[in-house]
């Protein structure tokens, strides 16, 4: 069973998955030759391989589902199977394709939907915590309220705002 956009698909078909976890910019090779890694996070791609019956309301769900797919929107919102639950992604689809087949006796039905799904955002992250015990580069604050020129500092407490005299207005 997996979903898009809130509708539940309950089709055969053969999913596949491959977790990403992707380096930014500014990963690779030191100078003592050692390997800087800079994990941006673990991006999600599944691969759907849907199989119908060519009965006529088989056809009608495949061409539902081959139009939803083949909309140009930025993302869907998938549910796919995860280990022993479900995954929610935020994804685009990369490609679909699929396989036209006429019979002998005229008649005629496309069928073997595949498509590919790569998330949005990560599925996972490093915890700020995480990437600052790493040594890694720290994110800012999870506050809604930090503005341009705020000045923070990382302290056993977490993120405490911090200020300093202005230098343009203070005589020394």
């Amino acid at each position: 069973m997996w979903s898009i956009d809130s509708n539940v698909w309950e089709v055969p078909c053969d999913i596949s998955r491959v977790a990403e976890i992707r380096p930014s910019d500014i990963s690779g090779a030191l100078l003592d030759r050692s390997w800087f890694n800079d994990v941006l996070g673990t991006y999600m791609q599944y691969e759907v391989t849907m199989v119908y019956p060519p009965d006529e309301d088989g056809q009608a769900l495949y061409n539902t589902i081959y139009e939803m797919l083949t909309q140009p929107v930025a993302g869907h919102t998938f549910v796919f199977p995860y280990n022993s639950g479900t995954i929610t992604i935020t994804g685009r689809v990369q490609q679909v394709s699929d396989v036209y087949v006429q019979l002998a006796d005229g008649s005629a039905y496309w069928k073997g939907i595949r498509f590919t799904v790569l998330a949005n955002h990560p599925s996972k992250s490093q915890t700020l915590e995480d990437a600052i015990a790493y040594g890694g580069a720290s994110v800012l604050p999870d506050s809604q309220t930090v503005e341009v020129d705020d000045m923070y500092e990382y302290t056993s407490e977490g993120w405490e705002p911090v200020s300093f005299d202005d230098g343009d207005t203070k005589r020394y």
